[in-house]
Parts: C-alpha cells; sequence; structure tokens
C-alpha cells in the first residue's frame, strides 16, 4: 500500500506542478493557480511522510528501505535515514522547492501580479525539472519482490544525531536561493516594467537562504570533527566546497541588496549573483550526485543521474544568464559613487569574495577535469586552498569590520579615523592579551586573532552607541564572523597532536595535561558492540580534571568498524581523543589532540543562526509597504 500511495502522490504533484506552469503561462486563472500551489504542497508533503512512515515501520517491501534501513536501527536514526540518501533526499529536495513555492504565491496581491505570476513560473520550472529527476531516475517508492525479512542496515558514520538536522538545514539554504533565482529572471523578463520593488520581496528569502545555508555548513563541520576522527572540522572536501561556493555568493548577494535598497545602486549585480548563487547550488547537488566524487558525503554512483543533473543545470544557466545579456543594461548603475563609503567598501568585498569562490571552484572542478580529459588523477588540497584563500579572505575581514562605521555616499577620512581609534585600541589590547596566553607569534596567529577582534569591537561599540543605521540581527551576525574566525585561528594556529602505541597504566603529556590510560571496557549499544577506553586527565597540579571514554565501535549487520571520538570542552580549548585499534598485548592506537578556541566556532554560528532569523525577521517588518 505505502509504495503505491508514495508513487501516486508522487505523480499527483508531477501533474499539479503541470497544472501550475499551464494556468500561468495561458489563462493565469487565480483560482486554478491557487489550488495547483496547494496541491503540489499537500502532494509532495504527503509522499515524503509516507517514505518516513515506511522507515518507521521498517517496510522494507521498499528498496530504499531495504538498502537504508534495519530492525535494529534506534528510531531517531530510521528517522533520519529517510532523507540521509540520494532518492529520500531528493524527496526533501521537492518538498522545500514547493515550500518556497507556496511562499511565493502568499506574497501575490493586485499590486505585484505581474512580477509575482512571472516568480512562479519560473519557480514551477525548476520544481518540474526535480521531480522528473525523481521519478525518472531516483523513485524512493521502487519495490523489493520477495519481500525481505530484514534491511542491509545504514553507514554507522552517518547514525548520528546531526544527520536529522543537517540536511535538511542545507537544503532550504539550497533550494531557498531557488526563489532568488526565480525573481532574479522574473525581474529581467520584466525589465521594461521596473515600478515594482523587487529587491524588497527578494531580501527576506536571501535572508533566510543564507542563514539556513550557514547553519547547515556549520552543523556539518560540527558532525565532520566529533564524528570522522581526525580532529578538524574542514577538510576542503569538494562536496565542502560545493557548500560553500554558494554560501560566498550569497554572502555578497546579501550586502548588495542593501546596496541597492538604500541607494538603487548594483541592481544588475544583485540580479546576477541572485542567478550564479543557485546555479553553484545545481553544480553542488551535480557533484554530490553524479558519482564523480569519492566522499563521505556523496550520495550516489549513477552517472545517469549526474548527465540529468547537468543537462537541467545548463538549461537554467544558458536561459537566465542568456537574459541577463540581453537585459540587463536598464539595470546598470548610472551614477559613480566613491570606493571610500559604505557602498564602496561593500562592493570591493563582493570582488574579493567572487575571486574566492573562482578560487574553490577552479580547486574542485580542476582534478575532475584533468581525470576527464587525461585520465590522470591529480590531487588539490589543503596546501592549495590555504595559500589562496587565506591572503584574500584576511582584507575582506578587515574591510567588514570597517565597512559598518563608513558613511554612505562618501566618508569623511577625518571622521572615519575618529571612529576607528576605540576599535584599534580594543582590538590591539586584546590581540596582547591572547599572545600573552599562547605565548605563540606565527604570522596567521597573528593576523587571526587582529582581525577577529577587530571585528567584534567594531561591532561592539556599534551596539553601546545604539547606533539605530544597522539592525541588531547584521550586528550579532558580524559579531558571530568574529568568533568563528577567533575559533579557526586557534584552532589552526595551536593545536597540538600526540599520536602513540599505548597500553593499560601507560601516561601521556599534551600542553599542560597528563593523560593516563586506565582501562578498557566491552559495551553494547543497540546495534553494535564497542571497546571503551578510560583515561584519566590530570592538570600540572595532579588534579584530576575530566574522564574520557572513546570508543572503538563494530557494527555486526554492516560488517564496519567506526571509532567514536571523546571530546572533553570548554571554552578555552578541546581535548579530543581517539581510540584506534589494537590489543591488550601489543597496545591501542591512541590520538589525542589539544585544540583551543575550537568551541568558538560553533559558538560564532549560532550567532549568525540567530542574527540572520532576527535580521530576517526585521527585514519582512521592514517591507510591509511594498509586500
Amino acid at each position: 500500500m505505502a509504495i503505491i500511495l508514495g508513487n501516486l502522490t508522487l505523480w499527483l504533484s508531477l501533474l499539479f506542478s503541470i497544472s501550475q506552469f499551464i494556468s500561468l503561462k495561458k489563462n493565469k486563472n487565480r483560482s486554478i493557480i491557487s489550488i495547483s500551489v496547494v496541491g503540489l504542497l499537500i502532494s509532495s508533503i504527503s509522499s515524503f511522510l509516507i517514505l518516513i512512515y515506511s522507515y518507521l515501520v521498517s517496510n522494507f517491501s521498499i528498496l530504499n528501505v531495504f538498502q537504508n534501513s534495519h530492525t535494529t536501527k534506534p528510531l531517531i536514526y530510521k528517522l533520519s535515514a529517510a532523507w540521509g540518501n540520494h532518492e529520500g533526499s531528493m524527496l526533501l529536495w521537492i518538498v522545500v522547492l514547493t515550500l518556497f513555492n507556496f511562499l511565493i504565491y502568499k506574497l501575490l496581491n493586485k499590486k505585484n501580479s505581474i512580477f509575482i505570476l512571472k516568480t512562479l513560473e519560473v519557480q514551477i520550472v525548476i520544481i518540474i525539472g526535480f521531480i522528473l529527476f525523481t521519478i525518472i531516475t531516483s523513485n524512493p517508492f521502487k519495490e523489493v519482490f520477495p519481500v525481505p525479512d530484514n534491511g542491509l542496515g545504514f553507514n554507522p558514520i552517518l547514525q548520528d544525531p546531526a544527520l536529522a538536522i543537517h540536511p535538511p538545514l542545507l537544503y532550504i539554504g539550497y533550494v531557498g536561493f531557488s526563489a532568488v533565482f526565480s525573481m532574479s529572471v522574473a525581474t529581467l523578463i520584466l525589465s521594461d516594467n521596473q515600478k515594482f520593488s523587487w529587491h524588497s520581496y527578494m531580501r527576506p528569502f536571501v535572508l533566510l537562504s543564507w542563514t539556513f545555508l550557514s547553519s547547515g555548513i556549520a552543523l556539518g563541520s560540527l558532525w565532520a570533527y566529533y564524528e570522522l576522527g581526525w580532529g578538524g572540522w574542514w577538510f576542503w572536501d569538494p562536496v565542502e566546497n560545493a557548500s560553500f561556493m554558494p554560501w560566498l555568493l550569497g554572502t555578497a548577494l546579501l550586502h548588495s541588496l542593501i546596496v541597492v535598497q538604500k541607494k538603487r545602486s548594483l541592481q544588475a549585480w544583485v540580479l546576477l549573483l541572485g542567478i550564479l548563487t543557485f546555479l553553484l547550488s545545481v553544480i553542488g547537488t551535480f557533484l554530490v550526485r553524479s558519482g564523480i566524487l569519492t566522499s563521505v558525503h556523496t550520495f550516489a554512483l549513477d552517472p545517469s543521474r549526474g548527465i540529468y543533473i547537468l543537462i537541467l543545470t545548463i538549461f537554467l544557466g544558458s536561459y537566465s544568464l542568456y537574459l541577463f545579456a540581453t537585459r540587463s543594461k536598464s539595470f546598470l548603475d548610472k551614477n559613480y559613487f566613491s570606493f571610500f563609503s559604505k557602498e564602496g567598501s561593500i562592493l570591493i568585498n563582493n570582488i574579493f569574495m567572487i575571486i574566492v569562490c573562482g578560487i574553490v571552484f577552479l580547486g574542485t572542478i580542476y582534478p575532475l577535469l584533468i581525470e576527464a580529459l587525461t585520465n590522470n588523477k591529480i590531487s588539490v588540497g589543503k596546501p592549495y586552498f590555504n595559500s589562496t584563500v587565506i591572503p584574500i579572505i584576511i582584507p575582506v575581514i578587515l574591510i567588514m569590520g570597517v565597512a559598518p562605521i563608513m558613511s554612505w555616499g562618501k566618508s569623511e577620512k577625518l571622521n572615519f579615523l575618529k571612529k576607528t581609534i576605540p576599535c584599534i585600541t580594543i582590538t590591539l589590547f586584546m590581540s596582547a592579551l591572547f599572545f600573552l596566553i599562547y605565548r605563540s607569534f606565527s604570522i596567521i596567529g597573528i593576523l587571526g586573532i587582529i582581525v577577529g577582534f577587530w571585528i567584534i569591537s567594531n561591532n561592539i561599540i556599534i551596539l553601546i552607541k545604539k547606533d539605530k543605521s544597522h539592525s541588531l540581527g547584521m550586528i550579532i551576525s558580524h559579531l558571530g564572523i568574529g568568533l568563528i574566525i577567533l575559533g579557526i585561528t586557534g584552532s589552526s594556529v595551536w593545536q597540538q597532536e600526540k599520536i602513540a602505541k599505548m597500553n593499560i597504566k601507560n601516561e601521556i603529556e599534551i600542553e599542560k595535561y597528563n593523560i593516563i590510560f586506565d582501562k578498557i571496557n566491552e559495551v553494547r549499544g543497540e546495534n553494535f558492540i564497542a571497546l571503551q577506553g578510560d583515561f584519566l586527565v590530570y592538570d600540572n597540579k595532579k588534579n584530576i580534571v575530566t574522564k574520557l571514554k572513546p570508543e572503538n565501535r563494530f557494527y555486526p549487520i554492516t560488517n564496519i568498524f567506526t571509532s567514536e571520538v571523546y571530546i572533553h570542552t570548554n571554552l578555552i580549548r578541546d581535548l579530543y581523543i581517539v581510540l584506534g585499534e589494537g590489543n591488550s598485548k601489543d597496545g591501542w592506537t591512541v590520538k589525542i589532540y589539544y585544540n583551543p578556541l575550537v568551541i568558538w566556532i560553533w559558538i560564532g554560528a549560532i550567532f549568525l543562526f540567530f542574527g540572520g532569523i532576527i535580521a530576517t525577521k526585521h527585514n519582512l517588518r521592514k517591507s510591509k509597504n511594498y509586500i
């Protein structure tokens, strides 16, 4: 029954989407459009709920459930497994697409009818493309016959609470930019009629998408940090890069929209960024689902799926960029502005972020192109990205701290210097304090600490002065960026690592801590067996600080071994320990990391999320005159 209902609702979603397209293209009958939009939303949600229910009841007659679940799997992981695979995740994509389609429709009124209807027309083309992709290549309701007694299980690495949250956050971010793309294309199509305030409709969607994409990336890095066992939070993995690139352009787009709303400048720039940001999101989808990458993040290995998405990307990209090339002239700036101004600093930062995005794109795509053309494999990793991205990111951050205290139009240099003196004083004082604590004088460390405190001090002063020209959401988000920079600097520059072969009662020293391997125990979970090590941590005064309990797990169903790290966290540092392979005779391989300030990365991410939500709420309230 679930198979029949699942396929029925999926096909109904396609029929409602086609109905919406025809009604928008032909007669623009409001009642038919309304039925189509609501019907599409209900049918797509119903399809997704049927899949979730099938996982919860272990319905192994469905191939997708059989391949990704098991009766012994804990309930929360049965739930998250529904979208932790290619087919289920595409169904979630469709749900989010139709949700944004519904939100766009809710904006419809007499004042904006032409613009919103055209936006819906573009949006439904995207939806039809992804529904067809799901039905043709990725149907989550394929039948297994005869019905097996049990499932194949789920990758234990993905058996984590973060998986229940991480993909939905990312998808809201990715898919939210589809609404921005649709509005950009609609604006270009209606370029002869610019009386509507298209940017006022666009900004809440940009804010919401950027907020959720930022949170999804941050949660993904946290998951990688505590799950993969290599002591880091970012690897420049191609799939990580695939989410980072639209984030960079989305950030540039977000700030450029401020200039459009304040000065009516950078309109063409905003429309181009609105197009490119979503196209990069779709390219990321292609990388993840084409089989051309080998990564823990990838969902699929079927090239046919990649070809479909590539064709869809080329279609959307060629059409939208052709429109931009032919119709953007009416949106070009007619008045020049000073680079020594708020809008000038935003534009300079945008250029830098575009360059960073280009560098990341080249480093991600180049090895794939070389392999496709020559059949030779090359790798582009951390050294390339660090050496090219960091020098450009530093001026971006410095300008980020400067831009909020600059004036629109042109800033007076003397007035600007007066505003920066308190920020410079606080920055130098806090930076000196940090270096007294850590007594490490690496160039990267110095620059990272200075620029981090530079952003924090600027925004604290704005907050103290209660400057109403800056929204609270913006201030909180920028404080979050400052905290993230400090966390990145501390964990990258001052990290310490020890790897040793340890037997029971052996001792190892790291930083100012002595860690003793006390004992090892066997523990059992719902679907795994584990060896758990007990490690006692003492400070330099021989006082016990904590007990670390890393595990080496074995999952019988999937026949996979995993290492479960144990982390003791405070605001100053993380003690991070991994129990590797070994035995009582030869000892166990133990990895220990001392990671300063790493928790600040995710505290900063929390600031980003709430700052984005506050800014979205504020912007919606401010835009009521238009919406």
